[in-house]
């Protein structure tokens, strides 16, 4: 006779019941910090920049409170692919798109709240003509590159969401309403996404809408009793011959 003692892969499987309470927790507060995301007022180039030197304290703690959010989103995301099975197809892709949003957002984070005070304190106050102008133009090229790094982000995320909601719809022991409002969820926020000219903290408003209902559809699959984001028993299955 011979027994094999290696546990079956579902044995001892923990609920992700505080993981999804996490999600939700924390995708309402990236709305948080959105709407707290400093605004530059003036009506000359050397107000703006006064403006955003006495923001610059705010505008680091908002930006590297976002960085914090997101990287919390992306290890609650990545647990929610290893359940789901990460070598299928459409649960590897949401994956890796949901990677590559992390790098994207959170380069741009760095960059608006740290990249740009640095650019911003260079000038003295009052600036001098020729230091404003240089600041000016650094300033407008960080933006530009901002506003794509955050757009392909989150265009990263609007692909993430839609592959996996494909992947809930192709998964029987998930009920199809979760597939479903994913998929509106996602395309919604590329709807949003792409009908945007210019990338303001309060036009991603809707876009974050969009994803705070992924994010809460994912929190109650994680929550619920059954399924396959919920405990399993402990004990070790024993096979014998």
């Amino acid at each position: 006779m011979q027994t094999d003692y290696r546990p079956s892969l579902e044995a001892g499987r923990l609920s992700l019941a505080p993981v999804g309470i996490m999600l939700a927790a924390v995708s309402i507060l990236a709305v948080v910090a959105l709407l707290h995301h400093p605004v530059a007022h003036g009506a000359d180039a050397a107000q703006v920049l006064a403006s955003m030197r006495a923001q610059a304290g705010m505008d680091q703690i908002v930006h590297a409170a976002m960085a914090i959010i997101f990287g919390l989103l992306t290890v609650g995301m990545f647990l929610f692919a290893s359940r789901l099975g990460v070598w299928r197809f459409p649960v590897l892709l949401g994956l890796i798109s949901f990677g590559v949003a992390l790098a994207l957002l959170v380069l741009a984070a760095m960059t608006d709240g740290f990249v740009i005070p640095v650019i911003v304190n260079t000038c003295p106050s009052p600036p001098a003509p020729a230091c404003l102008a240089e600041a000016t133009t650094l300033l407008r090229l960080e933006a530009i590159q901002i506003e794509f790094l955050t757009r392909f982000g989150l265009a990263a995320i609007a692909i993430a969401i839609l592959s996996w909601s494909l992947a809930l719809l192709r998964t029987p022991a998930i009920r199809r309403w979760a597939g479903i409002g994913g998929l509106a969820a996602g395309g919604l926020q590329a709807a949003a996404l792409f009908a945007t000219s210019r990338l303001t903290a309060h036009s991603l408003v809707a876009v974050m809408a969009a994803q705070i209902a992924w994010y809460l559809i994912v929190a109650a699959l994680m929550i619920a009793p059954q399924g396959p984001f919920a405990a399993a028993p402990a004990e070790a299955a024993l096979g014998s011959a």
